[in-house]
């Protein structure tokens, strides 16, 4: 029987994960840039925590099972429940607010594998709680631009909108969280006149579905003008109203730093994750027709998890989708004519093999990356080997050398040969080698 990967899974190979680690770094540079705490969680979840906001679409796409002690557990689809759930075990009495927590991890959604959607896939995320103000709104976008700038993308957008907009008017309706949530799946789901339906069919006025309608048109990149026309729209609803000046506020505050071209107004907009609040966000690049993240404001998950009432925001960058996006923009080659700063080691001799080997632990306890040649080739086959891997440089032990407390080191990109006294060896490296 030939064994295959299960499918929506995938094996990565060293070059595509090559790009994948270079996501993952830069992810990490940005924790550490803004603040963020690195945490990690199981990915098993109960599964009543994982569904209970988290829509009807990804709650039917979750692995769901028994364990043997007959509890129902779920492989989580998203981390942002998890976030609320460790947050309420371990920060909610004592941290000190705002908290910054981050996160990198796989997640799994039985969906239909295509472009960009696999069964599994790795996220990360930053969540800030503890704080309202739209300045904290702004960091999660400002994180998202910077992310995407470091890694090379140039032309990107935000797609923005305030699910606090629809809820005010439709709270003002007198429509319930219920109703609000389907409404909100169907318009993900590009089901909008399905969504006037349920407006008909709960009694709602044809002036407000008029209004909603008219709200849902007005997009694009002239971000003030179309919320003061949008508040003109909604002057009747002050929750509303209220929400489409939040939202005025948090983009008036990115665009001190960030660029306006990056933003594109859309307050039609809606995800598929029933805990929004607010805000709410994903990331395009031109050219491609799947988002590699996004996120938004989720005020009332934490106390709809019987926690303290937590005011929250975050976002979730897509490595998958990421990494796609880049080879799809040619921004990192995945192949590479250039040397890597690495050594290999061979001896030629089976006598002096413990030297060579005590040489090789000098240089990985200095945190040089350093292959040994455990396959005894011929000078010429390593050398061959070495240029074939890209390997830059080639230690050489051969007896004549030791007598002399020396080394031949070869640098393939150079094309030039030194002898070295091993003590000096370390220093030889840190000069040549200076962005380790």
């Amino acid at each position: 029987m030939e064994f295959q990967t299960v499918k929506g899974m995938r094996d990565l190979l060293p070059e595509d994960f090559k790009l994948f680690k270079r996501v993952i770094t830069v992810i990490r540079e940005i924790f550490d840039n803004y603040s963020y705490q690195e945490v990690s969680m199981p990915i098993l979840e109960p599964f009543e925590l994982l569904a209970a906001k988290s829509g009807e679409e990804i709650k039917e796409t979750m692995y769901v099972f028994e364990d043997k002690a007959g509890r129902k557990l779920a492989l989580r689809p998203e981390m942002t429940a998890s976030v609320a759930r460790l947050y309420i075990t371990h920060f909610m009495k004592a941290a000190k607010k705002p908290l910054r927590l981050a996160y990198i991890g796989p997640c799994y959604r039985y969906d239909n594998p295509q472009y960009g959607r696999y069964r599994e896939f790795r996220q990360a995320g930053f969540e800030l709680l503890g704080s309202s103000y739209p300045e904290a709104d702004s960091e999660i976008l400002s994180i998202c631009d910077d992310l995407m700038q470091r890694l090379g993308f140039k032309d990107f957008q935000f797609k923005i909108g305030h699910v606090g907009i629809l809820r005010g008017i439709l709270e003002q309706e007198g429509l319930g969280e219920e109703i609000q949530n389907k409404v909100f799946s169907l318009i993900d789901r590009n089901k909008v006149e399905e969504a006037y339906q349920l407006f008909k069919t709960h009694k709602l006025s044809d002036e407000c579905i008029e209004i909603i309608k008219e709200l849902m048109k007005l997009k694009g990149n002239d971000i003030h003008q179309l919320i003061d026309q949008a508040k003109s729209i909604t002057k009747p609803y002050i929750a509303a109203n209220k929400a489409l000046q939040n939202l005025k506020d948090i983009l008036t505050l990115y665009l001190i730093c960030g660029e306006k071209e990056h933003l594109f107004l859309d307050l039609g907009f809606a995800r598929g994750l029933e805990y929004y609040t607010g805000m709410i966000f994903e990331i395009f690049i031109p050219g491609l027709s799947i988002a590699v993240g996004g996120g938004g404001r989720y005020d009332r998950l934490i106390e709809n998890f019987h926690g303290r009432s937590t005011p929250a925001v975050g976002c979730a960058p897509g490595i998958d989708r990421i990494v796609l996006a880049m080879k799809e923009k040619n921004i990192i080659e995945t192949k590479s004519d250039k040397y890597e700063n690495k050594i290999i080691i061979t001896c030629t001799d089976e006598i002096i093999l413990p030297e060579a080997l005590k040489i090789a632990k000098l240089l990985r306890d200095n945190n040089f990356s350093t292959e040994f040649d455990v396959g005894r080739k011929k000078l010429k086959k390593l050398l061959s080997y070495a240029a074939e891997k890209r390997i830059r440089y080639v230690i050489i032990v051969g007896q004549s050398e030791l007598v002399k407390n020396k080394v031949a080191v070869k640098d393939l990109s150079a094309e030039q040969q030194h002898e070295i006294l091993i003590t000096d060896l370390i220093n030889f490296f840190k000069e040549r080698l200076k962005d380790k």
